[in-house]
């Protein structure tokens, strides 16, 4: 049972985001991708560091983005687009199960941007810059004697998979008993909120240094909106935390907050979210605003159409785009999510029906199984 009778390879429209970056797509949304593009393109072309609030409903399309712009080749293009170096982007989602909501943050950025990945582009930088040049770096940087001996360190290390390095990692992550402490020659631990920020911040600040090794340093902040439901004691520690960091690393850092707005909140309602400090910081807004009926036509027929799904040759799945509003006209409100929800139960009852065109009438025929319809 295939969908090749619709002229598709498979299913366009997916419920759980895809894990293969070949998968990862954009469809339609046109005026939300220019946006995103021109404030990545500031970044790329400009040093100082910002913070941009994605604000829209519940599958607006935010996680999407993040993945978009972080798992893709899309920074490549742009970046040769403008002649500038590439930048590095990753996504990180609120963390909201542990006590310790900065190290899980950090975990978390480590799992994105791991431990050996910074030692390789640490060791870009020594080539290009050489180890007086790297060693000067990371003495304006790091805003913590502690912190510059770990980088000292980590560059002093020959390769990452020794054995110093692994003790190096394990410190990193927590490890301060005292044969490690001793055999590194380092001081406790990272035991401090305020010790994280400055990390994070040296790194970012040393790998996007005069933007040659990466012109840009992008974290896509996903489900922001859940701070609300952490302690509130978590919740002020990790927003002051931002603070520290975003104000540590003041050059080259682009944080995009993925907010889902919720009944009845308005922007100025952010701030009992954010706190007044980060408020007062971001100052851009880019709004995943509901598509439009001509819109949302557009996004389907991008997916269907796409050489991922289309085979090459076959006409429309649908007969024509009357079929696609008809549907549309009869979901409610309108969000990528619940678009492909919608058409992704359409095309499955295709699927078992061994449709070869899906038309009005057969949407009649199936439209109690579209959970989102208007009955």
């Amino acid at each position: 049972m295939t969908y090749q009778k619709l002229g598709l390879k498979e299913n366009p429209f997916r419920l759980t985001p895809p894990l293969d970056q070949s998968e990862i797509i954009w469809a339609g949304m046109n005026e939300v991708k220019t946006s995103i593009e021109n404030r990545i393109k500031i970044a790329l072309l400009t040093k100082a560091s910002r913070i941009v609030l994605n604000w829209g409903a519940y599958g607006s399309g935010k996680t999407h983005a993040s993945l978009y712009y972080s798992k893709t080749n899309r920074l490549e293009e742009m970046a040769k687009d403008n002649n500038v170096s590439p930048a590095k982007s990753i996504k990180i989602t609120l963390p909201r199960s542990s006590n310790n909501i900065v190290q899980e943050f950090f975990r978390s950025f480590l799992g994105q941007y791991s431990l050996e990945d910074i030692f390789l582009d640490f060791k870009k930088i020594k080539a290009k810059f050489g180890e007086d040049k790297l060693n000067l770096m990371i003495n304006a940087y790091s805003n913590d004697k502690s912190i510059e001996d770990v980088l000292k360190k980590l560059i002093d290390i020959e390769s990452n998979t020794s054995e110093d390095f692994i003790k190096l990692k394990n410190y990193i992550y927590g490890d301060s008993t005292k044969g490690t402490l001793t055999s590194l020659g380092l001081p406790l631990g990272l035991n401090n909120d305020e010790q994280i920020a400055n990390l994070m911040a040296a790194v970012i600040s040393c790998i996007t240094h005069d933007k040659e090794i990466y012109s840009s340093f992008i974290i896509w902040l996903d489900e922001f909106e859940d701070i609300d439901t952490v302690n509130k004691n978590l919740a002020d520690r990790f927003t002051t935390f931002l603070r520290q960091f975003i104000d540590k690393t003041s050059n080259n850092l682009l944080l995009f907050l993925n907010f889902t707005q919720k009944t009845f909140m308005d922007m100025e309602d952010l701030s009992g979210y954010l706190g007044e400090a980060l408020t007062s910081r971001a100052k851009a807004k880019i709004d995943f605003a509901n598509p439009t009926l001509e819109e949302s036509i557009v996004y389907i027929k991008d997916l269907c159409e796409n050489e991922l799904f289309k085979i090459e040759g076959k006409g429309s799945p649908f007969d024509n785009d009357e079929t696609i509003k008809y549907v549309l006209e009869n979901i409610g409100n309108l969000t990528a999510r619940k678009i492909n929800e919608s058409f992704s139960i359409i095309f499955e009852m295709a699927l078992i029906m061994d449709k070869e065109k899906i038309t009005t009438d057969f949407i009649d025929e199936i439209k109690d199984e579209i959970i989102a319809w208007n009955n």
